[in-house]
């Protein structure tokens, strides 16, 4: 295997894990300890620590709010020190997330997760997801159509 291919095969058992799983230990063990995230989410939920626990914690957060999630690696590329990976998934939102109480609704997303890789362990991460139509699904903005929009 090349070290592009190992790459890979990290992200994935990390997106598996954490996402896709409950084993948060097995997810984050591939995070260097100086772990850099970089994710617009923790700006509304600064009480999570930074690094590995942060991203522990974020992961936990995620599958409280929505225990039935299920994720879909949609694709995944990579170069030799970085790995791309989108994803959907779906869940219903029947535990409290962050501010939000539970609004039983089902929620299906879609996202991507960048990682940079050095010596077989994730030290930089950028999350981008639809943060916007998940708000829009929990009824927590209205829907362009529902506000009346042409």
């Amino acid at each position: 295997m090349t070290v592009k291919d190992d790459n890979v095969a990290i992200v994935w058992r990390m997106f598996e894990d954490g996402m896709g799983g409950n084993d948060l230990d097995a997810a984050v063990r591939d995070y260097a300890p100086g772990l850099i995230y970089h994710n617009p989410v923790l700006k509304e939920m600064p009480f999570l620590p930074g690094g590995t626990a942060g991203m522990k914690a974020l992961m936990a957060a995620t599958r409280a709010a929505f225990p039935d999630m299920t994720c879909t690696v949609e694709t995944i590329v990579a170069n030799a020190d970085q790995v791309a990976l989108m994803y959907s998934w779906t869940g219903t939102h029947v535990g409290a997330l962050g501010p939000v109480a539970p609004t039983g609704r089902t929620i299906t997303a879609t996202g991507a997760i960048f990682c940079r890789l050095e010596r077989g362990k994730i030290v930089e991460q950028w999350d981008i997801d639809d943060r916007l139509g998940v708000m829009q699904q929990m009824g927590l903005i209205p829907t362009p159509e529902a506000a009346g929009a042409v």
